[in-house]
């Protein structure tokens, strides 16, 4: 069993995630050798067990991560040591055009109450990864049915977290293209049915404690089944868009 727990996912579950986004991101940046690299909440690295950061490029000169939140940031840089943490807006972000070759954007923007902010905030990502760099964003797909329900939850308090606004899979590829850059690749991610899922795990956990394991990770093997279906634009938690920013003429 995990030698930690997470509060907000079980620690089985919290590693399937982190692995799955840990493997979109490498696989959108294959050949790329970035020596700056940032992450733009570390909300993660604060609580879970999918905490990706200090994971993602370990042989850069910088890995930066940044969060909105003062005390997330301390907490991160308590449990997850090695990145250089900062308390920041991803609206109004205090880097100069160009600062990173690598941006990693996981489920962060979409706890905006505004769509405004959100696009706000994608246009700055967009400004700060440099020519020849990726910007890869990950959003609540609002097209799982169970998404709904969920933000219903999370806005009354019932959560740890909130959700905001998203945006479709396409309708982010646009914003993306809109603030001048390519898209490289895109997906869907994660396909566990969501709230469902939570309470299931908890009560295996409370059940079979430490021997939950096992049978926590078959039946994420048979949600993760799903993404091979027709339906994955359904059943996916997220959807991801890895876009580039082209190169000065």
């Amino acid at each position: 069993m995990p030698s930690s727990r997470s509060w907000y996912l079980d620690p089985v579950v919290a590693q399937q995630k982190g692995a799955i986004f840990l493997g979109w991101i490498r696989s959108a940046t294959t050949g790329l050798t970035p020596r700056r690299i940032l992450k733009t909440d570390v909300f993660e690295e604060a609580n879970g067990e999918d905490r990706i950061l200090t994971q993602l490029f370990p042989e850069a000169a910088l890995s930066a991560g940044i969060d909105i939140q003062e005390f997330t940031v301390h907490q991160a840089a308590r449990n997850t040591p090695g990145f250089a943490p900062l308390c920041a807006d991803a609206r109004t972000l205090p880097f100069v055009d160009g600062a990173f070759d690598v941006i990693v954007s996981t489920s962060t923007l979409d706890h905006f109450d505004e769509l405004a902010d959100l696009r706000r905030s994608l246009r700055e990502l967009a400004r700060v990864v440099c020519p020849g760099g990726v910007l890869l964003v990950i959003l609540d797909n609002p097209y799982n049915p169970l998404y709904h329900p969920l933000r219903w939850v999370t806005r009354r308090g019932w959560a740890p977290f909130q959700l905001g606004q998203t945006l479709t899979r396409r309708e982010l590829a646009a914003e993306l293209e809109a603030a001048g850059l390519e898209i490289r690749s895109r997906d869907y991610l994660i396909h566990n049915p969501r709230l469902l899922s939570t309470a299931l795990y908890m009560v295996i956990r409370r059940l079979l404690g430490r021997y939950a394991d096992g049978p926590i990770r078959l039946l994420l093997a048979c949600f993760n089944a799903l993404g091979h279906l027709p339906t994955r634009g359904l059943t996916a938690c997220f959807s991801a868009v890895a876009a580039a920013k082209p190169l000065a003429r």
